[in-house]
């Protein structure tokens, strides 16, 4: 056996060991954020869908089913209004009162600022409310589409909307108050990555000499 060997055996199992430890530093500094930053999209029930195409559609009359709005006051809604309160209902009750108060508004800028007013602020911040807040803004932002876009509170209140959504969860849309990635994650996962990089070429290097013997024994 040459000297080389065990230098070269010690030199595998440092860089592998820092690897290692520095990946594992980068990867628990990088699941902190995006458990804050980057949520993955919830599942919301399967009534969301229908209700987001009832609400897309233009309110031309007035409703006539009764629901009751956070303030406790009877409002009335039309059908597909009230197929969306009812489906926000199986996620949570306050959330479906909010949302009952919101299409309960006839003008389309009030209208547009409650519907923004309920994404905004009826829906904690807590990861635990995170398929609620998905499905709050889901149907927000249909029931907007079925108001004139012509009016800058409705464009305003979709535009927030979206904004909203974005810095929640990971989504394609960018968030501009989002922070940047941990100076930690940098730090520590640029030299884990340059340490497993130093050990591919080891083994590459390794292997190539290994082919190098071997056809030198068979020319022999």
């Amino acid at each position: 056996m040459s000297s080389r060997e065990p230098s070269g055996a010690r030199r595998v199992a440092a860089l592998l060991a820092l690897a290692l430890s520095l990946g594992a530093i980068a990867g628990v500094a990088y699941q902190r954020y995006a458990a804050v930053h980057l949520r993955a999209l919830p599942r919301v029930p399967s009534c969301v869908r229908g209700a987001r195409v009832a609400l897309r559609k233009p309110v031309a009359a007035s409703g006539t089913e009764p629901r009751q709005t956070a303030s406790g006051e009877t409002v009335y809604l039309t059908p597909g209004e009230d197929r969306a309160v009812a489906c926000a209902l199986q996620l949570d009750e306050a959330l479906a009162r909010h949302l009952a108060g919101a299409l309960a508004e006839q003008a389309p800028a009030q209208r547009a600022a409650r519907l923004s007013e309920l994404v905004r602020d009826r829906v904690p911040a807590d990861p635990a409310h995170d398929r609620a807040a998905s499905a709050a803004y889901m149907m927000a932002s249909a029931a907007l589409r079925g108001l004139p876009d012509d009016v800058p509170e409705v464009r305003a209140a979709a535009e927030e909307l979206d904004r909203h959504h974005a810095c929640r969860f990971d989504t394609r849309r960018p968030c501009p108050t989002r922070p940047p990635l941990p100076a930690l994650v940098w730090l520590t996962g640029v030299p884990a990555a340059l340490s497993l990089l130093g050990l591919l070429w080891i083994g590459l290097a390794a292997s190539a000499a290994r082919t190098r013997r071997w056809k030198a024994r068979r020319g022999r």
